[in-house]
């Protein structure tokens, strides 16, 4: 019985350090750019950073996502949940590794004052959730996904914390505005 518990044990030891990402690319640290539109560049490696909305983030195996400015919408009265209003916002995959991206990898969550806001689906008005994104994303393409969070009438702090890949725990980063 203890010769069947090691043999399992350095199975799984095995299986475990094999369980890094596609290619084994590393997702360790962030590379921080602003927007191009904004022309600036500011590097930073960071386990978890901070941006503005319109920044660009960039892993070191080349994926980066943009998360947008907000616009705001009156969520239609077929979405979920109800709110006073949504914020919509643009995010942008740019798959510059060397193996397809699968969107099923992301996650995103947005707070106002450390309580979570909700997404808000919106099929009147073109708005899936980004759980719907199915398709990979080639090596040197781009995915844009269309994102909205529930939120009070008046102009809040909203935070959207976004991790490319929450199966291998990859870091995040986090997008911060007005919204």
């Amino acid at each position: 019985m203890r010769i069947v518990r090691l043999v399992v044990a350095g199975c799984l030891a095995a299986l475990l350090a094999g369980c890094g990402t596609a290619g084994g690319t590393q997702l360790s640290a962030l590379r921080s750019t602003t927007s191009p539109t904004a022309g600036q560049t500011r590097p930073q490696t960071d386990s978890t950073l901070s941006a503005a909305f319109g920044d660009r983030r960039t892993w070191p195996n080349g994926l980066a996502i943009t998360v947008s400015q907000p616009r705001s919408i009156t969520p239609s009265s077929t979405a979920y949940p109800q709110a006073a209003r949504a914020a919509v916002f643009e995010v942008v995959i740019e798959n510059g590794t060397s193996s397809p991206y699968k969107p099923s990898q992301l996650a995103l969550r947005a707070t106002v004052a450390g309580q979570t806001a909700q997404e808000v689906v919106d099929p009147a008005q073109g708005l899936a959730g980004y759980v719907a994104a199915e398709q990979d994303v080639a090596p040197g393409r781009s995915l844009d996904l269309t994102v909205a969070f529930a939120l009070p009438k008046q102009p809040v702090d909203l935070r959207i914390l976004v991790q490319p890949d929450v199966i291998d725990a990859v870091p995040a980063a986090a997008f911060s505005g007005t919204a």
